[in-house]
């Protein structure tokens, strides 16, 4: 229960992952704002429309991500997730996305239109709580 637990305080606070992508079995990393949807399960991310990490998306929809560490060195890392088109709009999302990055709401109000919304959906995390305290969970 420790690391469910740990899993949602992460989740719940954490503004910024890493993303890993891969087409034509050429790896590809960035760092990206994103929230997580608590009742859902769901990670979401916005991203400018035909962005290159689109176009990877449509290659191969399985991605893998990391919260970036807290000071305490807490982390989730996701290695098997399915990213696919999100039926909400930025606007739809707009308190998930600026609750931890509020810098966005600027962002949002100049370039809104250009964004398109993604889902990463997933079953299992490995959560480190600190050092030598990982546990990998079921979702």
């Amino acid at each position: 229960m420790e690391y469910v637990q740990g899993f949602k305080e992460i989740m719940e606070v954490s503004a910024h992952l890493a993303l890993a992508t891969s087409m034509d079995n050429k790896p590809n990393v960035r760092v990206m704002s994103h929230f997580y949807d608590q009742e859902k399960g769901i990670v979401y991310v916005s991203t400018f429309k035909q962005s290159p990490k689109t176009a990877e998306f449509a290659a191969n929809d399985k991605i893998a991500f990391t919260t970036l560490p807290e000071p305490a060195g807490r982390l989730v890392r996701v290695t098997d997730a399915i990213v696919k088109k999100s039926g909400h709009t930025v606007y739809d999302l707009k308190d998930g996305f600026t609750k931890n990055n509020p810098a966005f709401e600027g962002t949002l109000e100049k370039m809104g239109p250009m964004f398109d919304v993604y889902e990463f959906h997933f079953n299992e995390a490995i959560v480190t709580l600190g050092p030598m305290k990982m546990e990998k969970i079921t979702l």
